[in-house]
C-alpha cells in the first residue's frame, strides 16, 4: 500500500478539522477549552469572595500544573495573576457569536 503524498495527508487532516469544527458548531457543543473557561471564571469567582488562602490555593495548583506542562513559573504566575486581575476589574470572556439567542454570527 502506497503512501499519500505529505500536500494531500494535510489537506485531509484539515478538511476534517473544518467539517469537524462545522459538526461542533451547528450542535452547539461546547470544547474542552470553553468548559475550562466556564470552570476558571467560576473557581476564580469563588476564590474571590472567600478568604485569601483560597485563591493563594487555586493559584499554587494552576502554576505547579502548568509548570508540571513545561511553562515557566514567573511566566505562569504573570499570566494567572494577570487573569485574576481582570476578573476583579469585572472582565468576562467574550461570548461566541453563533451561541447568541437570537442566533446571529455578527
Amino acid at each position: 500500500m502506497a503512501r499519500k503524498p505529505r500536500e494531500k495527508r494535510l489537506e485531509e487532516r484539515a478538511e476534517y478539522q473544518r467539517a469537524y469544527r462545522a459538526r461542533q458548531k451547528a450542535e452547539r457543543k461546547p470544547s474542552r477549552d470553553d468548559v475550562a473557561r466556564v470552570v476558571l471564571r467560576w473557581e476564580i469567582g469563588r476564590a474571590l469572595t472567600m478568604e485569601n488562602r483560597k485563591l493563594e490555593r487555586l493559584e499554587r495548583v494552576v502554576i505547579e500544573g502548568l509548570v508540571e506542562q513545561g511553562f515557566d513559573r514567573d511566566a505562569a504566575k504573570h499570566r494567572f495573576h494577570e487573569i485574576v486581575d481582570r476578573y476583579e476589574d469585572g472582565w468576562n470572556f467574550r461570548l461566541k457569536p453563533h451561541l447568541r439567542p437570537n442566533g446571529d454570527d455578527a
